[in-house]
């Protein structure tokens, strides 16, 4: 009798340790636990320029007051007494912080006035600049004449791999007859497909 329970015993336990080790086998579920970092574009103004005409008094007779946003996506300026032949030019230098490749694609100007028709907007792209490659020739020491006599050497919008530079000039000119105040804003517009 001490036979029969053993051995119906140790058969109860087999079954359950094949079982078992079938299901383990079987089961369609894996868990796996960890963090996982995505990729993100990030195009950002990390400096900005703006060139008015050297003429005296252009800034006394035309004041304007700018400053980049807070998180770095736009240029605002305020422009009082925008009369004919009124020529500024905006110069960004834009950076790719994201981690992905991105295409600089345009930037775009907005002015908060409802009649456009009187302006004329022009956009030069310089780049793309890796890490450590000078652009100097393109930003320091550069007046808003120089830049109107020499748009050569200038790109289409380029792409820019992570911590690229770019730069952008934007000649803004104004021809209508009417003294204006008004808002402008640019923002750099990334291609989210390189």
């Amino acid at each position: 009798m001490k036979d029969k329970i053993l051995a119906i015993f140790n058969l109860i336990l087999l079954s359950t340790i094949i079982s078992g080790l079938a299901y383990s086998h079987w089961q369609d579920t894996v868990q796996i636990q960890g963090t996982i970092k995505m990729g993100h574009r990030k195009l950002i103004i990390e400096s900005e320029k703006l060139l008015v005409p050297t003429g005296i008094g252009f800034n006394e007779t035309h004041p304007i007051y700018y400053h980049v946003t807070l998180d770095k996506q736009s240029f605002i300026a305020e422009c009082q007494n925008v009369d004919y032949n009124w020529t500024i030019a905006i110069g960004l230098i834009l950076k790719n912080e994201g981690t992905l490749p991105l295409t600089l694609k345009e930037t775009q100007i907005t002015l908060n006035i409802p009649d456009t028709s009187n302006f004329t907007i022009t956009t030069y792209y310089c780049g793309p600049f890796p890490p450590g490659t000078s652009f100097i020739p393109y930003w320091d020491g550069i007046s808003l004449d120089q830049l109107l006599a020499r748009p050569d050497g200038y790109k289409d919008p380029i792409p820019l791999d992570p911590d690229d530079r770019a730069i952008t000039w934007t000649i803004i000119n104004h021809n209508g007859t009417q003294p204006l105040n008004m808002t402008l804003t640019a923002t750099p517009l990334d291609d989210p497909y390189p």
